[in-house]
């Protein structure tokens, strides 16, 4: 998913954050990939007065939310953080991660990503994400069941 980001001094610039569960948040330049800094972790942008400014991800909760950014120091919100009420009921899919070993952890990760970005999504009435999210949720304990029971077929023969 992309997001804009809006820099003073960077009028005309197409600044965009393209987040990805498996590879990760990555800064975009004009559609291409921010120069690297000095240090690791860190991006040089070139700002229209001629300023070379750092930049660098702050994490959020557990690195499961979108990342803020830092430019010069100041932080960036690139979109408004999941609601403690949020994060309760599309965090349910999380408990398998310590209740079912990997096959858990698999399925709940998954979930919790997709409620998250359902939570996201503007173009879906609030009442109609909570019902998706826990839909979501429901079939993947439902899936890890399944999961499961197949796996110990398997094994048992």
């Amino acid at each position: 998913m992309r997001y804009d980001v809006q820099l003073a001094n960077f009028e005309g610039q197409n600044i965009e954050v393209d987040v990805s569960f498996i590879s990760g948040p990555k800064l975009l330049v004009n559609g291409e990939p921010a120069p690297k800094g000095q240090k690791r972790g860190e991006f040089a942008l070139q700002s229209n007065d001629g300023r070379q400014l750092t930049a660098a991800w702050k994490p959020q909760l557990l690195g499961f939310d979108v990342p803020q950014l830092v430019v010069d120091g100041k932080t960036i919100n690139l979109i408004e953080p999941l609601k403690w009420y949020q994060w309760g009921w599309g965090g349910l899919p999380l408990f398998l991660v310590f209740a079912g070993g990997f096959i858990g952890a698999m399925f709940g990760i998954i979930a919790f990503s997709l409620n998250a970005k359902i939570f996201r999504m503007d173009n879906i009435p609030g009442f109609l994400q909570y019902i998706l999210v826990g839909a979501i949720s429901f079939l993947a304990v439902l899936a890890y069941f399944v999961a499961a029971l197949l796996l110990q077929m398997a094994i048992n023969g």
